[in-house]
């Protein structure tokens, strides 16, 4: 199963430890890579850590170059998309940063 909407908001913790996914509205099959590519995105406020390093690490390993690269590109598709549905064109150069850092940053980990 695929939460398809993984973030913070989505994820309850008490006391350090998860007790709850909410919001599967969108839920449904797939790879967990997904998900990960979710949370992949999310952490690209922070220079790349050791965390992000696991999480491409992971979806690599799950899927591949060629299915993390197709991840990656759907997570920036599906980015662009949200602002300009909601007419906040403002928003959009700042998801193309993102976007280039996210592939100059896998290639990277490619060449590794």
């Amino acid at each position: 199963m695929v939460h398809t909407d993984l973030n913070p908001s989505n994820v309850l913790v008490h006391d350090g430890t998860v007790v709850a996914v909410v919001d599967i509205g969108n839920a449904g099959s797939g790879t967990r890579g997904s998900d990960l590519t979710n949370l992949v995105w999310l952490t690209f406020r922070d220079p790349l850590d050791g965390v992000r390093r696991r999480l491409w690490t992971r979806i690599l390993g799950l899927v591949g170059w060629e299915g993390t690269a197709a991840l990656a590109a759907a997570q920036i598709l599906h980015m662009l998309e949200v602002p300009i549905r909601q007419r906040r064109h403002d928003a959009v150069p700042g998801v193309v940063e993102r976007a280039h850092r996210v592939l100059d940053e896998l290639n990277a980990l490619r060449a590794a």
